[in-house]
């Protein structure tokens, strides 16, 4: 089966004008809001793709198998009739360890009537990690940032508006289009979480309005089975397993399509109903001691040995008491943070 680089050589000389935007599309574009253009990109002025490339090229970069794929994808789109031309606007990072928060969002303008607004997924810092875990008992500082900052590009505006991101950016895309003000809501066309998590149910009130959203999650994949979610959800085929399966460079393709399967692994969608349930179970301030305790573990141990840290986790009796962190508390933990792990040691 084809990935997004076997329909960039099928489509890439079709230009949106002529084909709009489509799933794939979107895919591709949530793909490359990852990729660091922040270290040369003039935020002064519009640059497309193919102005960006060669000082990507240029750039100092570390070696990685995401890298690879970052570095294959670049250099495609920066060929391709589709994609060379679209220009990025609005480009935002904003990070800050005081307040737990690292958002990155940028807007693509495809064509003369349709733009792409992406919001970039976890980055590698324990702050954006950090963020993640407190998604599940708050309203985090880059959900509130994610709405400002596409009714801001609302605003600027007349063109077709469609919303998307990967990960947390499917989550981000997501709360921002629900919690956005209607005047906003009605001028999105569409938006698509790709493998993010859903709302916290006390959030996951505005149903009507998510006709609007697609929802794609691999069929062994965690991260968007968590929490609830009343979108449009397409379980999707990938070219890998289990926790690799969150990769977007390994979903399968099928001409402009993402290919989808009947249903979730029956193992993945057990293990999601769990957390969630626990999820349900905990109050929001027992969450809080949890994951800030899980926090300064990461901080003090690492994330680079994960047997290691998780045979550490039960005997830091100081971190236990200043948490007041229960055997009960334990033991969700040590269903819940080996998975967290995997996934930070994965794509970090």
């Amino acid at each position: 089966m084809d990935n997004i680089f076997e329909y960039l050589k099928w489509r890439g000389d079709i230009p949106f004008e002529q084909e709009p935007l489509n799933e794939v599309d979107n895919l591709i574009l949530c793909a490359f809001s990852y990729i660091r253009i922040e270290k040369f990109l003039n935020t002064k002025e519009l640059q497309t793709i193919q102005e960006l490339y060669p000082k990507y090229v240029s750039s100092d970069k570390k070696e990685s198998i995401l890298l690879k794929n970052q570095n294959t994808l670049f250099s495609q789109l920066e060929k391709s009739k589709r994609f060379g031309n679209v220009k990025i606007a609005k480009f935002v990072k904003e990070s800050s360890e005081a307040e737990e928060k690292q958002f990155c969002a940028m807007t693509f303008i495809v064509s003369d009537r349709e733009i792409f607004v992406a919001f970039r997924g976890t980055d590698e810092t324990l702050t954006g990690w950090k963020e993640n875990f407190n998604l599940s008992y708050e309203e985090t500082p880059s959900q509130k940032r994610a709405v400002s900052y596409l009714e801001d590009i609302v605003t600027h505006t007349k063109k077709e508006i469609i919303v998307g991101g990967h990960s947390k950016g499917g989550n981000l895309a997501m709360y921002a289009y629900v919690f956005s003000k209607k005047e906003v809501q009605e001028k999105i066309k569409k938006v698509y979480n790709n493998d993010g998590p859903g709302l916290r149910s006390k959030e996951n009130t505005l149903q009507e309005i998510e006709k609007k959203i697609t929802t794609f999650i691999p069929k062994s994949s965690i991260v968007g089975g968590l929490f609830e979610n009343d979108s449009l959800i397409k379980i999707i085929e990938s070219s890998s397993i289990g926790i690799l399966e969150h990769d977007l460079y390994t979903w399968k393709i099928n001409g402009s399509e993402i290919i989808t399967t009947k249903d979730m692994d029956k193992k993945t969608k057990e293990l999601c109903n769990y957390i969630n349930e626990k999820l349900k179970e905990i109050p929001d301030e027992k969450k809080r001691s949890i994951i800030h305790f899980i926090y300064e573990l990461l901080n003090s141990f690492g994330i680079n040995d994960i047997e290691e840290t998780i045979n550490k986790l039960g005997k830091n009796n100081s971190l236990l008491k200043k948490y007041n962190i229960s055997i009960f508390d334990m033991q969700i933990i040590w269903k819940i943070l080996p998975i967290i792990l995997e996934i930070m040691k994965k794509f970090s």
